[in-house]
């Protein structure tokens, strides 16, 4: 396997999702969509690339929530992350050669008891959501272009 083919699996850092300005629109009211599915809470938005600073389709964040002492929220995020890692696929192709970002911030709405099942059960039915909710277009392509006002 070549060193720069994309790996379905991998998760690097340029796929964190780290700007508190692309982060902070994702909860705002009217800026972005969600997509739930049990204790899971997927919000998203489709900004340019350029915003992102990155040459990549998708960046995601994770939040366990807050309740929980910091040493489960670090094992819930990291339940989330390996999950995602796990079922990224579908979202990256549909997301492969676009000229926009999906931006996404995953959520865990649960009880910390149950959050290895409830993770592992729900995220990947909130990913199927959310990759059939993106809207589908060309390749590379953008918004369409407007009519030009000087053509007959």
């Amino acid at each position: 396997m070549a060193a720069d083919a994309p790996r379905a699996h991998a998760f690097p850092r340029s796929r964190r999702l780290k700007r508190r300005r692309l982060i902070r629109p994702l909860f705002g009211r009217g800026t972005s969509q969600r997509a739930t599915a049990g204790t899971v809470v997927v919000l998203h938005r489709l900004v340019p690339r350029e915003a992102t600073g990155r040459d990549v389709g998708l960046q995601v964040g994770f939040a366990p929530g807050r309740r929980s002492t910091n040493a489960v929220r670090t094992r819930v995020r990291r339940l989330l992350r390996e999950t995602f890692r796990q079922h990224q696929g579908r979202l990256l192709a549909r997301m492969a050669g676009r000229a926009d970002c999906l931006t996404l911030m995953v959520l865990y709405r649960g009880r910390e008891g149950t959050a290895s099942a409830d993770i592992r059960r729900d995220l990947p039915r909130a990913l199927d959501r959310l990759a059939d909710a993106v809207p589908s277009g060309a390749p590379g392509a953008g918004p369409p272009a407007p009519p030009d006002a000087l053509a007959p």
